[in-house]
């Protein structure tokens, strides 16, 4: 989509290769976006004979400098940056780095500390080895353009550096820091025809002490605390007239009927004489093409911005824009932008974006008698319709890795998931991210993050960190401001922005025209000129599921006005969860020993929150409100609402039930009362999405891409049309998120006893459904004489259809959460005595008798597996909780055993009930590259089932 250098070099004079490597790919910068920029900014003023620095975003014609580098301790390589820094220097024993990276990412490239992440092997890296400060080093060959500058451009630092180039220091350590500064050297007078060499002196990255990034509480802080280049920097040459701070600000009708487009770009002269320079405009999508142009001048040394309005140019006006939506609601449609200053008759610079029209408002919602919060929830809207944000917390590999692939099979998980929204605490990814982010229609919700030197008071900062602050807030309202996945930023996480705070980030997003809301805090707090967030965070531990449900004053605590772990299904619920995660058997063999898994389920776990073994990959250190360390707060609820294990089998079929039924409820819930007139839930970030390491906690799918239950109940709470069951009074609702009316439903609700009798069966027709509705539309009472664990059996129906299907395991005893004692606490929910849900009926099933039958179609590289379960038992005993994975296994039909899970895979559903008469079709779509060559097969596991497996041939 963006200009390749080479094509550049046609016009810019510029060819850049690193020694015997490929041709210099295009620009992607921290951003990486082309130009996603804003206004110069003049940074503060160089050493004495280092290179002249400006910050602003990247223009096209830029190179990324992403192969041919270098890294090594300073401790070892000894010398000067004025020795480094020279082309004839010899690297000898430096380590090569396919891409600038952190140094552990770049000590792991190099085959150091192998199987990093397998039992403790992270504890044991030596981490005294990262307080020497490290060189990074790469040399290039360069043809400057004779008629322009040549730019060096870092796009962030994990630490502070040193920069060199070509034996002459061109920025020094307190300037250089920040995790998404953009500084902009003027390196022209340093650069040769032919080869150059570029050398930087990194000092240990500290998020106490500069606004970088750090993995918080999430996972054990990398060995070298993410020390390094995060993003690569780049090189960019440009005639007379240089572009910045391209860019397009839309404002569109209010049913998006038409859009004024307006074009607006800063045209910057480096030379000593005036320039006239005309700007050529062009926007394109399949067959709309706008072409406008002016003619300014632009005086020595100085910077004009050029604007270009639908009042000039009637082309910039659209009648009937192709509309960006979220993928539940609409098309992606992507405009494109391409930008040329011309000056003496040539193409001066060249930069191009992609851009999506959408509007995004919000607002809070409305205060009435009952309202548990101040000022209400805060409501997003997309395009005119209010959505219940449903999302996970985002977090980047350890080791700050990125692997577009990667990238493509998470979000393909979030949509699987029925998911519409990642939430970004700080550690932005890298533009490719975002870009997929448009393309695939998820919203992206970015802010700083909690916990470290962003959130001190701005009367801890000194002024030089505050400057710091406002060239990073620049350059990420300049980067994120056109992608049309991204509907909001939050100014703080667990606190707001002071005035200072605030005022350096609303004047640099102002200047950037940031077109979307911006809130205080994901807490619920207050700033001085954003006001009331109307967010909330916590709990993040284990709670029932009728937790979530509960929606009466019992679940407030008036004493704590921010809300704080106060978790049920009311308002804007920013960071919340039940808390563990028990990995599926596959993956807990991939990076546990059998010793290490028998401390997730030892029966010391049983005996109340905090107690049983330490678990390293629970981390211990995490902060103590968690109390996440050992596997009593998830364990013991475990223990006393499913019945008693004995080992790991026996324990892993209740973990994964258990997390199913929870997240299930978390996601139904939020769904579920968002249109109470009270207290609506206006949405959820399920605290988190992914892990930056194989964890124990807190996701919805593992680092290896394994999808436990709490996967599962995920999506299940995702469907497009749903049907759910309300825990708090009873009430079977049904929701549409798709952006079409639904009509024709009928529900059903069947109260099955353990020994397969129907005890009671209710049905309605339900009204039509436009979209986003929620409807209650049965109440059907628990009928007398059921077993104390029993079923509740949901369908939503319409003729010749099954639209959902949903099946619960409940209770006559039902769990009762001590809510004073819970309210405040982290650690989730306080139960009173006895005052657990009693579910271990289940443990009485007999096994169920089950066919299975499978096969797989191959389209290209993809394959997609389908397979039917069917409970043919004679006696009415059902099939619970019967999962499919497919396996790479031989000809005749067996898995070939170890680690031969297919993953990733895409399944329609999975974890299903099933009783005699009934079945259900699953498919599971994956890579064919992911047999490794060998036959797919499927095996099924379940609550009452004899693991088999069957063939699953083409």
């Amino acid at each position: 989509m963006r200009s390749h250098p080479i094509i550049l070099a046609a016009c810019a004079v510029l060819a850049l290769a690193a020694p015997a490597s490929a041709a210099a790919r295009p620009s992607s910068p921290a951003g990486g976006a082309t130009n996603r920029a804003g206004a110069l900014a003049v940074a503060p003023s160089p050493p004495p004979g280092t290179a002249s620095v400006t910050t602003s975003a990247t223009p096209s014609s830029a190179a990324d400098l992403s192969s041919g580098w270098k890294i090594q301790s300073s401790a070892v390589a000894g010398g000067s940056g004025a020795t480094i820094s020279r082309p004839d220097y010899a690297t000898t024993g430096w380590l090569a780095i396919s891409r600038p990276e952190t140094l552990m990412a770049g000590l792991l490239e190099n085959g150091r500390y192998p199987n990093i992440f397998f039992s403790d092997n992270l504890a044991k890296v030596p981490t005294d080895q990262f307080n020497a400060n490290w060189w990074y080093r790469t040399q290039l060959t360069v043809h400057p353009r004779r008629d322009g500058r040549t730019v060096l451009i870092m796009n962030g630092v994990l630490g502070t550096a040193d920069l060199w180039v070509n034996g002459t220091k061109v920025a020094d350590r307190s300037q250089l820091q920040g995790a998404y500064s953009r500084f902009e050297y003027d390196i022209t007078p340093y650069v040769r025809d032919g080869q150059n060499a570029i050398a930087l002196d990194v000092a240990k990255n500290d998020p106490k002490t500069y606004l970088t990034d750090s993995l918080l509480d999430w996972n054990p802080p990398a060995p070298d605390r993410n020390t390094g280049l995060r993003f690569a920097p780049q090189l960019a040459q440009a005639g007379p007239v240089a572009l910045r701070n391209v860019h397009v600000v839309q404002h569109n009708a209010a049913n998006l009927g038409s859009s004024d487009l307006t074009v607006r770009a800063d045209l910057r002269n480096d030379t000593d004489a005036e320039q006239k320079a005309r700007l050529d405009a062009t926007i394109t999508r399949s067959g709309t093409r706008i072409a406008v142009s002016a003619n300014t001048s632009v005086p020595a040394k100085s910077t004009r911005t050029v604007t270009l309005t639908p009042a000039d140019h009637r082309a910039l006006h659209l009648a009937h824009p192709a509309v960006w939506w979220p993928y539940q609601l609409g098309a992606q449609p992507l405009y494109h932008l391409t930008v040329s200053a011309n000056a003496g008759g040539r193409v001066s610079d060249r930069t191009d974006e992609d851009f999506g029209i959408r509007t995004v408002t919000s607002y809070l919602t409305p205060v009435k008698p009952g309202t548990h919060t101040t000022h209400g929830g805060r409501q997003f809207v997309i395009n005119g319709v209010p959505l219940v944000i449903r999302g996970g917390g985002w977090s980047p590999d350890m080791f700050m890795r990125y692997s577009p692939q990667n990238i493509r099979d998470q979000l393909a998980y979030v949509k699987n998931l029925g998911l519409n929204t990642l939430r970004f605490e700080g550690n932005l990814p890298p533009d490719d991210m975002f870009a997929q982010l448009d393309r695939a229609g998820i919203l992206a919700m970015p802010g700083w993050q909690c916990c470290d030197r962003w959130e001190d008071p701005s009367s801890k900062w000194p002024d030089a960190l505050k400057a710091n602050a406002g060239v990073q807030a620049t350059h990420v309202a300049q980067w994120l401001r056109d992608h049309p996945s991204v509907f909001t930023f939050y100014q703080g996480s667990d606190e707001a922005p002071d005035a200072v705070k605030e005022a350096i980030y609303l004047k640099a997003f102002a200047a950037a025209d940031w077109p979307t809301p911006q809130v205080a805090a994901a807490e619920y707090k207050s700033s001085p000129q954003l006001g009331p967030s109307g967010s909330k965070e916590g709990p993040y531990n284990y709670v029932p599921p009728g937790y979530w449900w509960a929606n009466g004053p019992e679940t407030v605590d008036p004493r704590d006005p921010t809300f704080t772990n106060q978790g049920s299904a009311w308002a804007y619920g920013t960071e919340t969860s039940a808390g563990n995660t028990v990995p599926t058997q596959d993956s807990l063999n991939r990076f546990l020993t059998p010793e290490e898994q028998k401390k997730i389920w030892d029966l010391s776990t049983t005996n109340g929150p905090g107690t049983g073994p330490d678990l390293f990959h629970v981390y211990p250190k995490f902060n103590s409100y968690t109390k996440t360390a050992r596997m009593g707060q998830y364990n013991t609820p475990l223990w006393n609402r499913y019945g008693h294990w004995s080992d790991m089998a026996s324990y892993q079929r209740i973990a994964q039930m258990g997390g199913y039924e929870v997240t299930r409820a978390q996601f139904e819930a939020y769904l579920g009362h968002s249109k109470d007139p009270a207290n609506p839930s206006t949405g959820v970030i399920y605290w988190m999405l992914n892990k930056a390491w194989p964890s124990l906690h807190w996701n919805l799918y593992n680092y290896d891409l394994d999808q436990p239950g709490v996967y599962f109940g995920a999506q299940k709470a995702g469907e497009p049309v749903h049907v759910m069951y309300d825990y708090a009074d009873g009430s079977i609702r049904v929701a549409n998120l798709t952006n079409a009316r639904q009509s024709g439903l009928t529900a059903t609700a069947r109260f099955i006893d353990l020994n397969g009798t129907v005890k009671a069966t209710a049905r309605q027709a339900v009204p039509a459904l436009a979209s986003q509705d929620v409807r209650t539309v049965l109440t059907p009472k628990v009928p007398a004489g059921i077993s104390r664990t029993y079923f509740l059996e949901l369908t939503l129906t319409r003729p010749g259809a099954t639209v959902s299907r949903n099946v619960y395991w409940l209770s006559t005893k039902t769990d009762e959460v001590d809510w004073p004692k819970s309210l405040g606490q982290g650690s989730g929910a306080v139960f009173k005595s006895d005052g657990y849900a009693d579910l271990t009926g289940l443990q009485s099933l007999p096994a169920a008798n089950v066919k299975v039958s499978a096969s797989t179609r191959r389209n290209g590289g993809e394959a997609t597996t389908t397979v039917t379960i069917r409970n043919v038992g004679s006696k009415p005993v059902p099939a619970v909780f019967t999962r499919a994975d497919v396996r790479r296994g031989t000809s005749d039909g067996r898995a070939l055993g170890g680690d031969d899970q297919v993953l990733p895979i895409e399944w329609s559903d999975n974890a299903v009930t099933l009783w005699p008469g009934q079945s259900q079709t699953l498919t599971g779509r994956y890579r064919v590259a992911d047999l490794r060559g060998a036959a797919p097969v499927v095996g099924i596991t379940g609550w009452n089932l004899a693991g088999l497996t069957v063939p699953a041939r083409g």
